[in-house]
This record gives structure tokens, C-alpha cells and sequence, in this order.
């Protein structure tokens, strides 16, 4: 059966040849650029007709070949590429109505028209010719015009019937290989095509049941029918431009599933519709996912959830948490510029969030409009959480490019860790609904208070604004009642095997509220202005500390401390890194400041300026959470660095993903070319130091050495020597993140 694209095709072909003397032939299928003078065999036993012919011929801007007799044309035929014969009917030893014959054993009529040369109102001869296999003919003697115009028809024709091909071949190249069912249904006749994907999809494999265009309609779900008879109607009578409606489609097994179809009709001169043709998509795995992004419903995200449930019941996964984002004010996106630009705003807030999560232990769900959820199927604490949720808010500070409009955006997340009882305090029983209930309370207290993106929900703590603001005042006086405090964690150097250094991490013990994790104290910080006060008792803390034990020990050592992007564009803050210096008397280079990559990448020329000033001092510089960010490496190299810090999730994840592998091992590649050294966080196995080894790794650290430990525990490492069985390139391999040996 013909389709409806083929005769499409085919038309506008005929309209759009050239009426030129010579049409241009195409030199490639498909091509729309290049072409190639036609070329005309010509067949004739007189030297002096030939000659005549083909000064006609090449005049007209024809190639010529030319033969003598009807065995030297086969030849040529068979080895050359010929677009028309023109052939004299009376030859000896071979006519021209042998030749004809032969020559449609090696021709169709479609790929070489025959055009015959014979005496003037012979109707004998001009019909033997055309049972012979002629195309067309022109009398003796030869008229010029005819000739040329005889010609040309021909060829338009052959062009014609080229395409017509082509586009029937395409459309059983496109009917055969997609994933889509192909459909065409003439209108009058009633007579309706349906390809073999589309059969399959359906159920039907019987190629003998071929159904009328009314009774395919059966197979619709009943509830869906009279909807979709309503929109075919609609674009038959010309309301609307194309056919496209989802519906429920019976299946081989008696069930359902969701399909959409898609069509468009072709109408003769008075706007009649004679024919629609198709395409049916199963999009029943979509109808669980969100439309406009891609990522999943809030329904299957809630099915995901109970059956983290169900996990920790049964003790197969030990915890696990949600994060509920809501875009702040975004009402006001669409309002002021429209809710196209909505749309593609809230695609990119998806794509940036997706950015900073790991697949393997995440799932990013749209939950409506505009609120995101993030479930994380396995946590080792609350400060995992946190990090997440930090990373998703620096993900979403850089601003929003939507029609050539910059929008800034601040999302509010409430986060919901599920308690490992299935059963709460209050008796009753977690579920999805529930959990999605807390998240969304601690979302609203995060919104309230706008100075901290995200808030965790605590039966006790955080649960309202008033105690958040309670903290944030007791903050402000933490360090004069002696209530902060600071953590060393190791730094080892994977080829000496020694502590070289400590990273220093600051911790507040609450006198009512016991501790309080940084991922919530340090949000709190940040927002009201109180990280300066606090970054400035960190940096001397930590220099006097670090002082204190190369004195004691007598040897170098480094001391790592963390820079807010807060502390880094306050005024002065190169002045307290030179007194912090100076009273501790620690020697510069022993000093490693360390910023967060999206933090450094907010406003990365007047960072690059502070940077400098700091390197001019003699400090160590290091990027934390390498990879995790958005860094432009028009920017990094121009940096004053000395340090990559590779993120722990890539670490934990080197096993699960080979992407995770490939992005420390490209990490390290980067650093190597920059002259940097690189620090990996996060070790928590032999085998994962073990492949840093293999990788060259610098220095690691990590809960494989030392979780962060109180200054007195901490000294007790610079004397140890690490010691681990030490991995080879040549003999050591990972399968499913164990080591075998080759």
C-alpha cells in the first residue's frame, strides 16, 4: 500500500524539478547540494547520424555515449552508469527491437527509459517498439524540440519514480525499525494498514487479521473511546492542525496499557479528508514519570519509599531519608515571564539537582509544580544528609539563563531521616504518606525562617521557628562559653604511610541541646553573619594547635582549615589569616585553606584576587568537594592551587560505578597536569585505599584511619605508622568491589 508520506514526497518532487533543457540529475540520494549532467547513450549504425545526434545532444547539455550497434549498447549498459537510450529501430544483425527486449532483461522501465528512433507514421513499427519495452519514440527525420522535449519528459519521469522509491523504502525502513507502530488508514475505502511493531504492541501477531479503521477502535479502552473519536474528528474537520491523544489500549495478556497516538490526515482540493496516517508510542513507563522533566511521579516516588520501608523492617538497609525542595517564590517566575519560561526554569533546576546526587543511591523525583523530592536509600548519619542537601542549595545559587533572562532562585528543603522502628514513639506505623508529611513541615519551617535552606525535622529539635532562632542567639555567645570546639582528622601520606597533617573540624556541644552537627550549626552561621566570628576562632585555634605539635614532635606538619565563602568576601579576611599566623608563629606553608569548589565558582574573579593575596602569604591552597561543583577550567588554572580534595562520594562509589572510577582517575589526571596534588576523602576500606594506590593518589583520609578525633586522641597518631598490604598494578584487579588477584 502506498503511504501517505511516499505520495507527499512524490509530489512536491514533481513540482520542484527544474525546467531547464537538461534537468540536473542528483549525484546521491539525499542529496540536495551536488549534481551531475545526465548522460545519454546513443544507438546508431550511421557515423553520420551519430554525429549530428550528439552535437544536438551535448548543446542541450547532455553527456553522450555513443554505440554502433545493438551488442556494443548492451556492453555499455552493463558497465556504465546510463540515464536514457536513445535508439535508431533499424540496425543490421542486431535491430533495434532485440535491443530493446535485452536491454529490459538488464533494465526495468522505471531505471532506463528508451527512447526509439524510427520513419515518420510507421504505427506498425511505433507499436512494435512499445511491445518491445520502448518508452517513448520520436520519427525521422529529427525534430530538435521534440527530441529535447521527449527527452526531458522522460527523464522527469524517472526522476519522479527515483523518489517515489525512495520514499517507499524509507517509509519500510522507518515502518520496520522503529519502536513506534505505524498506521494508515484510507477514509473512503476504510481499508487500514498497520505495521508489525504495531501489531505486536497490540498483541496481534496474526498478519491474516486485517481490521477496518472503524474496528481497530475496539481495541481502545471504552472509557477512552468517545475522547479519542472526538479529536479525530476534530482534526478531520480542520480544528486543529495534527491528531495526537493518549489512550488505553488493550494487550495481548487482556490488560491495558497506555499509548499515545499521533496522526495526520491529507485532504484533496476542496478540504476533504481521504486519508489519515500515524504512529502509536507505548508510553506506559512514562505515565509514572513527570512529564515536562523526565524524572519520576510523586506516586512511584512514594512506592520507592515503602519499600524502604519494607528494607529497614526487615533489616536488609539500616536507614534511610528525603529531602523535600520547594522553589521559593516561584510563582513569580511564571508570572513575570511566563510560564513557558516556568517550564524550562523547572527543567533545569532538575538537571542542576541530578548534577550533585549519585544515581546508585538516590532517586530525584518531581512531586508537582514545583517541589522536588530526593529519596537517599542509604545513610550512613544525618551529616550525609546534610551534605546533600548543602550541595543541592549551591547547585541552585548560580543564576538561571531562561530566554536570555538571568533567574535567581533560592529552593527551601526540608529534610525527614525515617526512624529505623517501623513503629514511632507514638505507636503508630511509618509510612510513605507520613514521612512525606514530616519532610514537607520541615520545608515550610525552612521557608519561614529564610535563613537557612533546609531544616530536619526533630520530634524535639528544629521543630519550630522559635527553637531555631533560639540557637541562632545561642550561637552568637558558643564561643565565649567555651562550647565550640575542634576535631583533627588525619592526613596521610599513601607513600610514606605517615599522618602527615590534620584536617581541623569544629563542633558545638549545646548545653541543653547536647551536640549539634555542623550541617545544622553551620547554616545557621552562615545566615546571620556569626561563620566570620566563629572562622576567625577556627583558623587561630587551629595554628596554635598545629604549632603545638610541631614543637612537641618536631617534624612539619599541615593543618587543613575550612573557608566559608562568607569568610572569604569579608573584608580583612587575608589580614586574620596573617595574624593567625603570626601569633601561633606557624610557618605558612603549613597552613591549608580549604573552599568549596560551587562556593569558589559563585564569583570566581574576586575569589581568584583573595586567592593570590593568600598565596602571596605562603599559604597552601585547596579546592574541596572537587567534581562535585560546577568549576570552569578557564578559571582553574588561572588559580593559585596546590591541592585537589577528591569528593568522598566518588570514593565510596569507585566500585558501584565505573563513571565514579573514571572521574577520580580523570581528577587525578587533571591534577597531574597542573602540577597539583591530590588529598581523597572519605577511605573507609583497604580496598578503596588500595585502588587510590594503584591510581597514585597523594594523600588520603578517612574512617579507614580516624573518624575526627578531640586534640589529646588525635596527637597519639602522629607517632603511628600506617601500615596496609600495599597494591600492585599487575596483580590487582576488583570484581563487584572486592580485590581478587590476576
Amino acid at each position: 500500500m502506498t503511504s501517505f508520506t511516499a505520495i507527499s514526497n512524490t509530489s512536491v518532487l514533481l513540482r520542484e524539478v527544474p525546467l531547464t533543457l537538461c534537468p540536473p540529475k542528483p549525484s546521491s540520494i539525499g542529496s540536495t547540494t551536488e549534481t551531475s549532467v545526465f548522460k545519454i547513450l546513443l544507438v546508431d549504425d550511421e557515423q553520420d547520424s551519430r554525429t549530428r545526434l550528439k552535437h544536438l545532444l551535448l548543446s542541450a547539455g547532455y553527456e553522450v555515449l555513443e554505440a554502433c550497434s545493438g551488442q556494443e549498447c548492451l556492453h555499455i549498459v552493463q558497465r556504465e552508469d546510463v540515464d536514457v537510450v536513445l535508439l535508431d529501430l533499424q540496425m543490421p544483425v542486431m535491430d533495434g527491437f532485440e535491443t530493446t527486449q535485452r536491454l529490459r532483461q538488464l533494465r526495468d522501465y522505471a531505471t532506463l527509459p528508451i527512447v526509439t528512433m524510427t520513419v515518420a507514421d510507421d504505427d506498425e513499427l511505433i507499436a512494435k517498439a512499445f511491445d518491445s519495452g520502448a518508452n517513448d519514440y520520436v520519427s525521422k527525420p529529427i525534430d530538435r524540440s521534440a527530441l529535447l522535449a521527449r527527452l526531458k519528459a522522460q527523464l522527469i519521469i524517472q526522476n519522479s519514480q527515483r523518489a517515489l522509491r525512495e520514499s517507499e523504502d524509507r517509509y519500510a525502513l522507518v515502518s520496520r525499525g522503529t519502536n513506534d507502530g505505524i498506521w494508515d488508514w484510507n477514509l473512503k475505502t476504510g481499508d487500514l494498514y498497520l505495521s508489525p511493531r504495531w501489531r505486536t504492541m497490540v498483541g496481534i501477531e496474526d498478519p491474516s487479521w486485517i481490521p477496518r479503521g472503524d474496528e481497530w477502535m475496539e481495541l481502545i479502552f471504552r472509557d477512552d473511546r468517545k475522547r479519542v473519536l472526538s479529536e479525530l474528528e476534530l482534526h478531520l474537520r480542520g480544528e486543529k492542525p495534527h491528531f495526537e491523544v493518549e489512550l488505553r489500549m488493550q494487550d495481548s495478556n487482556g490488560g491495558y496499557r497506555w499509548m499515545l497516538c499521533r496522526g495526520l490526515a491529507c485532504k484533496d482540493t476542496e478540504g476533504v479528508a481521504y486519508r489519515i496516517a500515524g504512529s502509536l508510542t507505548d508510553i506506559t513507563d512514562g505515565k509514572v514519570a513527570d512529564a515536562l522533566t523526565g524524572l519520576p511521579s510523586r506516586a512511584l516516588f512514594q512506592d520507592r519509599i515503602e519499600k524502604c520501608i519494607e528494607m529497614v523492617a526487615r533489616k536488609k538497609i539500616g536507614n534511610f531519608a528525603i529531602i523535600y525542595a520547594d522553589i521559593d517564590d516561584f510563582k513569580l517566575i511564571n508570572d513575570r515571564f511566563g510560564h513557558e519560561a516556568g517550564d524550562i526554569f523547572l527543567i533545569e533546576v532538575a538537571r542542576r539537582i541530578e548534577g550533585v546526587l549519585r544515581k546508585s543511591e538516590a532517586v530525584l523525583a518531581r512531586l508537582g509544580g514545583d517541589e522536588f523530592g530526593v529519596l537517599l536509600e542509604s545513610m550512613d548519619d544525618e551529616e550525609e544528609v546534610i551534605q546533600i542537601a548543602e550541595r543541592i542549595h549551591q547547585a541552585l545559587m548560580a543564576p538561571f539563563v531562561v530566554t536570555d533572562r538571568n533567574i535567581e532562585a533560592r529552593a527551601s528543603m526540608g529534610v525527614a531521616i525515617a526512624d529505623p522502628n517501623p513503629h514511632s514513639s507514638s505507636g503508630s506505623v511509618l509510612t510513605a504518606e507520613k514521612l512525606l508529611s514530616q519532610a514537607d513541615k520541615a520545608m515550610y519551617l525552612a521557608k519561614s525562617q529564610a535563613d537557612s535552606p533546609f531544616c530536619i525535622y526533630r520530634s524535639k529539635m528544629l521543630v519550630d521557628s522559635s527553637l531555631h532562632l533560639e540557637l541562632a542567639s545561642d550561637l552568637r555567645h558558643a564561643i565565649d562559653r567555651g562550647e565550640l570546639s575542634l576535631n583533627f582528622q588525619p592526613i596521610v601520606d599513601l607513600k610514606t604511610a605517615t599522618t602527615i597533617g590534620y584536617e581541623a573540624l569544629v563542633r558545638w556541644q549545646h548545653p541543653e541541646q547536647g551536640n549539634i552537627p555542623p550541617g545544622v550549626f553551620i547554616p545557621i552561621a552562615e545566615s546571620k553573619g556569626t561563620i566570620i566570628e566563629i572562622g576567625e576562632w577556627v583558623l587561630s585555634t587551629a595554628c596554635h594547635q598545629a604549632m603545638q605539635w610541631q614543637t612537641q614532635f618536631d617534624r612539619e606538619l599541615i593543618i587543613s582549615v575550612n573557608v566559608s565563602m562568607r569568610q572569604l568576601a569579608s573584608r580583612g579576611f587575608v589580614e586574620t589569616v596573617v595574624e593567625a599566623l603570626s601569633a601561633s608563629k606557624l610557618p605558612p606553608k603549613c597552613l591549608k585553606l580549604e573552599v568549596t569548589e560551587s562556593l569558589l565558582m559563585q564569583q570566581p574573579r574576586d575569589s581568584l584576587a583573595i586567592l593570590y593575596e593568600l598565596k602571596d602569604i605562603g599559604a597552601t591552597i585547596a579546592i574541596d568537594d572537587f567534581g562535585t561543583g560546577y568549576s570552569s577550567l578557564s578559571y582553574l588554572h588561572q588559580m593559585p592551587l596546590d591541592v585537589l580534595k577528591v569528593d568522598r562520594s566518588f570514593v565510596k562509589g569507585m566500585f558501584d560505578s565505573g563513571k565514579h572510577l573514571a572521574i577520580v582517575r580523570a581528577i587525578l589526571a587533571l591534577a597531574s597536569s597542573l602540577g597539583l596534588k591530590v588529598i581523597a576523602e572519605g577511605v573507609e576500606t583497604i580496598e578503596q585505599l588500595q585502588q587510590l594506590q594503584v591510581l597514585g593518589c597523594d594523600m588520603v583520609q578517612g574512617y579507614y584511619f580516624s573518624r575526627p578525633l578531640p586534640a589529646a586522641s588525635a596527637a597519639e597518631l602522629l607517632g603511628h605508622n600506617w601500615e596496609w598490604p600495599k597494591a600492585e598494578v599487575c596483580n590487582l584487579i576488583f570484581n563487584n568491589g572486592r580485590p581478587i588477584k590476576c
